[in-house]
């Protein structure tokens, strides 16, 4: 009796492409990491503007508008440039952590986590698509 196939068995499928399925998942993560950051910009910023009459949050209200200004920006950057975003991502990311660690007295660990998650894991996802591109090459 022969047997009838629809042409999809495991001989007949491609290798999947392994840079390009990362690349895939990297964007994907990198489009919520940037929905984020721009509404932490928009929360950060109104804040930090409102309470200018405070120097001291104030100060640490501007480094972190600013940190999470460049942390956008990288991964925007990271869209053409993997390398480059991903590490302007990840060392963003680290200080974003670090100021959140220190500014929020309460659930310290938790403020980190929260604000450096999502450009701390798309700037590494980008920087492993950066780097597995290159091994394939």
């Amino acid at each position: 009796m022969a047997q009838v196939t629809n042409g999809n068995n495991h001989l007949t499928q491609h290798p999947a492409d392994k840079p390009n399925e990362l690349r895939f998942l990297a964007r994907s993560v990198g489009l919520l990491a940037l929905l984020t950051g721009l509404i932490y910009l928009r929360v950060i910023g109104a804040e930090s503007f409102l309470t200018a009459g405070s120097r001291s949050e104030n100060q640490n209200g501007i480094l972190l508008f600013a940190l999470l200004i460049a942390a956008t920006l990288g991964i925007l950057c990271a869209w053409r440039w993997e390398a480059v975003g991903g590490v302007i991502a990840s060392l963003c990311a680290l200080g974003i952590a670090l100021l959140a660690y220190f500014t929020f007295p309460e659930q310290r660990w938790f403020a980190a986590f929260a604000y450096s998650s999502p450009f701390l894991v798309t700037g590494l996802l980008f920087l492993g698509c950066w780097r597995r591109t290159r091994r394939a090459a």
